[in-house]
């Protein structure tokens, strides 16, 4: 049996992407930020851009491995494919939501628990980035966090349609046009819309508004299947130390942009995910920040940042400074704690079942598990 935190990798070129544990370390990195941004720990003023980062490698993952069964059987089984999101996504999120209406019934007020009930409806039909971006929810609700799942299960319907579409007009070169199209309309359109006066939570939620960073994602795994060699060139020969940097900067950017930030909805999303991207290019090159990524504890955090996204606002909440009158630091670290618990639980308890029966309806070969789906090291 090889161990869970091992994996296969290929060589460039090679046809299949492979497992990369440095993916499940980069996701690790992305829920540290946006769990510690929601701790309200003043040196992650920025956390809530980890959630771009998922974005930009769900792009990534999920168009090589649709070009990638395109290539291998000549054609997108639709089908298996949406089934396989929804053995990796909904069995975790429903055992939230019913934990959330018990909790909201048990010691919610009527209209609190009536609340939390509709939102569990949202949630549950993939909607909430939109309840949000249309102000159909009022704020700080227990599954408020689920938007950006929304999104990119939104993501997930339409992409593979958008693929198989451009793939007969043009083949990957028309996979790609549309995906750049998508990414440079997303970004322009949010940066004119907030410049007049649109309201900040229509253009941070809605999908049309913050798709860049997935599209951009999905143009560079197009680009990779494209141009095989373009990682390794363009690390070995151009900008060796770019990867390292770029890991750097997102980690910088995580701290210090706050959502006040002047130009964060014109130049600093597109910035941010363009130096995500440039992560993800030097993990699959097998460049320098491989081996840092490739650290066991951040790739079992990694496996687990699914249910610690899902786990760790409702339990911040639930365990708020007003309840239990704590000291910032004891309270953080119970809430830090009790999210985790519950996030390895989740992966193993509930998880997991669902993933062994996704595994059946794989296509040959492994991928890097996709996304908030921020997960396990099995394929998409």
């Amino acid at each position: 049996m090889t161990c869970p935190f091992s994996g296969y990798c290929p060589a460039i070129g090679s046809g299949r992407l492979g497992y990369r544990p440095a993916f499940d370390g980069l996701r690790a990195v992305a829920v540290v930020l946006v769990v510690l941004f929601h701790a309200n720990v003043s040196w992650a003023r920025g956390g809530y851009l980890g959630v771009d980062v998922f974005f930009v490698l769900s792009g990534f993952l999920i168009t090589r491995l649709l070009l990638e069964e395109r290539q291998a059987t000549g054609r997108t089984a639709l089908g298996r494919f949406y089934l396989r999101r929804v053995l990796r996504l909904f069995p975790a999120l429903v055992v939230v939501s019913i934990a959330v209406a018990i909790y909201a019934n048990g010691w919610l007020n009527a209209e609190q628990a009536s609340q939390t009930w509709h939102d569990v409806a949202v949630t549950a039909t993939y909607r909430m980035n939109w309840a949000q971006a249309l102000s159909q929810v009022p704020p700080f609700g227990l599954l408020d966090h689920t938007w950006s799942l929304s999104i990119e299960e939104q993501f997930y319907v339409l992409w593979p349609l958008v693929v198989i579409v451009a793939h007969r007009i043009g083949g990957r070169w028309a996979v790609l046009g549309g995906a750049v199209a998508g990414t440079v309309a997303s970004a322009v359109l949010r940066g004119v819309w907030w410049h007049d006066g649109t309201v900040a939570h229509r253009v941070y939620y809605g999908l049309d508004t913050h798709a860049d960073g997935l599209l951009l994602g999905c143009a560079l795994a197009t680009l990779t299947l494209l141009w095989p060699r373009m990682p390794g060139a363009v690390t070995a020969r151009l900008a060796r130390w770019l990867g390292p940097i770029a890991l750097v900067a997102m980690v910088i950017m995580g701290a210090r942009i706050g959502l006040a930030s002047a130009g964060l909805y014109s130049w600093i999303y597109p910035l941010f995910v363009a130096v995500a991207a440039v992560v993800i290019v030097d993990i699959y090159a097998g460049g320098l920040t491989t081996a840092p990524l490739r650290a066991v504890p951040l790739v079992a955090l990694g496996r687990i940042s699914y249910g610690l996204y899902l786990w760790h606002w409702p339990v911040f909440l639930v365990l708020n400074g007003g309840r239990l009158h704590w000291g910032f630091v004891p309270l953080t670290l119970v809430r830090l704690a009790a999210s985790l618990a519950m996030a390895v639980a989740s992966f193993f308890l509930v998880e997991q079942p669902f993933l062994r029966l996704k595994r059946r309806l794989e296509p040959a070969g492994r991928l890097s598990e996709p996304t908030f789906d921020p997960q396990a090291a099995t394929s998409g």
